[in-house]
């Protein structure tokens, strides 16, 4: 059985400068033995699909910035399992709209240097699904999933969620859905599309213990 430690969306290098002192703050509190980034571990907006921001970096320096950013949480975190995001993915979906082969891609380990994390679309940690949660949608989508599912699910994606709901259905059996919000900074320039949304990003992260206790904390 796991003390599991749910850290929320990074977006690096737009992870906000107080969220690692906050999320180790977390795992002192409460003991926590296994990791989990729950996606978006990086940003990539100089290769979105989407119109460019002509005041944001080029794709590689936007890149280094990012591998700067990510090196401090594997120096924190050695060991762990990353769900992988919409974000960390748009390297893959521009190669599929061109043809381009996955083989002909590095891993997110040999890209990042992220040696000893495990990075996968989804996990199961004592019958908890872990996963990122894009495509999703309404107000509550890791607890219609986790409904739908009969099975507890944790997701990210959507910065402005965090919260954690309860179903007990007819067969007496407990599960839980949670949304870890972020620990994105929204002042950063990548995440200037955002500035004029009247749902804002909640800095907090998640913690489940044996797949049955779940706990939410937000970053004040």
């Amino acid at each position: 059985m796991a003390r599991v430690l749910v850290i929320g969306d990074l977006h690096c290098p737009a992870d906000h400068d107080d969220y690692l002192r906050f999320v180790k703050d977390v795992q002192q509190k409460y003991r926590t033995n296994q990791t989990v980034f729950i996606g978006d571990i990086v940003d990539m907006e100089s290769i979105s699909t989407h119109q460019k921001n002509p005041e944001l970096p080029a794709a590689l320096d936007e890149y280094n910035a990012a591998k700067a950013r990510v090196k401090n949480w594997h120096n924190a975190y050695r060991k762990a399992k990353v769900t992988i995001g919409n974000h960390c993915k748009r390297v893959h979906k521009k190669a599929t709209k061109e043809g381009i082969p996955s083989l002909y891609l590095r891993s997110y380990n040999d890209l990042y240097d992220t040696g000893g994390w495990d990075w996968n679309f989804s996990h199961v940690i004592d019958g908890v699904l872990y996963t990122h949660g894009d495509g999703w949608s309404s107000q509550y989508p890791a607890f219609n999933a986790a409904k739908s599912m009969m099975q507890s699910v944790v997701s990210g994606h959507t910065h402005s969620k965090a919260y954690i709901n309860w179903y007990k259905g007819f067969n007496d059996v407990l599960i839980f859905g949670m949304n870890v919000g972020s620990g994105v900074d929204q002042s950063h320039p990548a995440l200037l599309y955002s500035k004029d949304h009247l749902a804002r990003g909640i800095h907090s992260c998640g913690v489940v213990i044996d797949g049955k206790q779940a706990y939410l904390e937000i970053m004040r």
